[in-house]
């Protein structure tokens, strides 16, 4: 059977915010967009909401790119997790990673990424359009469905960042 993983339907999601002010809350006990892991990039002009979360890399560059080993793979479980006790906030992993789902809080001076909040993902609970979803990919076919959207939510991002114009 295969691991659980955050699945992100971007023709899901309306931009609400409601998994990135619950992350914050549940990780900072703040609601702040700032101290969230996963946060939405939007483009109001198409009505487009672009969930940014952790991939969970299998071969996580991030972990690669951390010269302290703050950030570790559990095998069991596949989450990418943060010793924030060991990282400098050299910000490495902030810029390797392909989705720019880590980020550096700017207070505590270390990274900032999500964990799946141990494999019960409080964002996915309050995703009422089901654009956030934690589920068992055991299937070849689900997992290509999943690698399409992964493609497609990173042409929006690009498009995004350029105006428009992918």
């Amino acid at each position: 059977m295969g691991r659980k993983t955050l699945f992100v339907d971007i023709n899901r999601c309306t931009g609400c915010d409601l998994c990135a002010l619950t992350c914050s809350f549940v990780k900072e006990k703040t609601y702040s967009y700032g101290k969230s892991r996963v946060w939405v990039v939007k483009d109001e002009s198409r009505a487009l909401g672009i969930p940014v979360v952790c991939e969970q890399c299998e071969d996580a560059p991030c972990v690669a790119a951390c010269p302290t080993k703050a950030l570790v793979k559990e095998i069991e479980t596949g989450i990418v997790k943060l010793n924030g006790d060991r990282c400098i906030g050299c910000k490495e992993c902030m810029w390797i990673c392909p989705f720019g789902a880590i980020l550096i809080d700017p207070k505590k001076g270390v990274a900032i990424k999500c964990d799946l909040c141990d494999g019960d993902p409080a964002c996915v609970k309050v995703c009422y359009p089901r654009a956030l979803q934690y589920l068992r990919l055991d299937r070849p076919s689900e997992l290509m469905k999943r690698q399409k959207l992964v493609e497609k939510r990173l042409r929006a991002l690009a498009s995004v960042a350029l105006g428009g114009v992918v």
